[in-house]
């Protein structure tokens, strides 16, 4: 579901996967079938040179090394909802704002805001800093973005950001 939706909106599309590395490829070449403007920049493992369970920063230090553009936006593959105006929201926010990281947030129940880190829009710029605080041992993307020039971006539809991590949680516990 993800590829499928990111896939008209991006120049080329990569994953990050620690296992599963030939479900993740046959994916990927569907989804850049589906889209031909798409590049296929492939499967690739959390970089060995980085300590085992390195987390979504892992990922993201991976991502930013594996991709040739200026900006790269991050997705997890457990948020199947997400508003199909995500990229186009978050692009002109940093534009607007002259921010080097954009990231959604939602009203949570009692409307406080709810920053969604991992579906940022960054651009390579920060790997000056993401590089030295994740070797200091940062493991939590909200804190090291808090170190950027970054900025939020609210979206109206919490439910567009849910976590679907089982059939429990697709079903609502039915």
């Amino acid at each position: 579901h993800i590829l499928r939706g990111m896939a008209p909106q991006v120049g080329a599309l990569g994953i990050v996967a620690n296992r599963n590395p030939d479900a993740y490829q046959a994916l990927l070449r569907e989804a850049t079938d589906a889209a031909p403007a798409t590049h296929h920049l492939g499967v690739h493992a959390d970089r060995a040179d980085l300590p085992r369970f390195s987390g979504p920063l892992g990922g993201m230090i991976t991502a930013m090394q594996a991709s040739a553009t200026p900006w790269v936006w991050f997705l997890p593959c457990d948020m199947p909802r997400l508003p199909s105006d995500m990229l186009a929201t978050l692009w002109r926010e940093v534009h607007r704002t002259g921010a080097d990281i954009a990231v959604p947030s939602t009203a949570d129940r009692v409307d406080a805001v709810r920053h969604h880190w991992v579906c940022a829009l960054m651009n390579q710029r920060v790997m000056t800093t993401l590089l030295p605080a994740f070797n200091s041992g940062e493991r939590k993307v909200g804190h090291l973005i808090a170190r950027c020039n970054w900025t939020s971006v609210s979206f109206d539809d919490a439910a567009g950001f849910v976590n679907l991590n089982t059939l429990e949680t697709k079903h609502g516990g039915d």
